[in-house]
């Protein structure tokens, strides 16, 4: 026997050890499911992909580095109009 609770309710079932599929719950009435551990390990999942903190790092500190690029650019530019422009 293998007791859980009721996801409805959180109310002890027991259940027999081989049984899986809808049951319902003698407390509340509801419906649940109950799935063979093995079937939900063996399925395959995917996890969506983590950025790691070094990824987003090197992002910001590009970002960084490209903006005043662009920026040392415009006011180079500026400087050079206001010599040649005067």
């Amino acid at each position: 026997m293998v007791e859980i609770e009721c996801p409805h309710c959180d109310e002890g079932i027991e259940l027999e050890d081989d049984v899986f599929g809808l049951f319902d719950c003698p407390h509340c009435d509801e419906e649940f499911s109950w799935e063979d551990d093995e079937d939900i390990s063996n399925g395959h999942t995917t996890n969506p992909p983590v950025i790691s903190g070094v990824k987003i790092g090197i992002g910001i500190v590009g970002s960084v580095l490209l903006l005043s690029v662009i920026f040392y650019v415009w006011l180079m530019g500026q400087m050079g109009c206001m010599t040649a422009c005067s």
